[in-house]
């Protein structure tokens, strides 16, 4: 519960929350995205998806949501990623 709200908190504020991204302990990455998937945050959710952590990005809990436009951001996150030639 204090992990949500904390998450909840963060994305108030965009700007903070995309700063934090370099700082967030890995454990806290999932809640966080999942937080700002089902919220509507996409400048957020585009920068965690580039800035993820992990080698696979578990898109399968929110398709099930259905909501089209967060996929799509989430999709954007993954081709600015690949656009960028510094990382694998």
């Amino acid at each position: 519960m204090l992990q949500k709200w904390a998450g909840r908190s963060l994305l108030k504020d965009k700007s903070r929350a995309i700063l934090a991204l370099e700082d967030l302990p890995i454990q806290l990455f999932p809640p966080l995205f999942m937080e700002a998937f089902s919220g509507g945050h996409t400048e957020v959710l585009k920068k965690m998806v580039q800035a993820w952590p992990f080698t696979c990005l578990p898109l399968g809990s929110p398709m099930r949501k259905t909501e089209l436009d967060m996929i799509r951001v989430a999709l954007d996150g993954l081709d600015m990623l690949a656009a960028q030639q510094d990382r694998p």
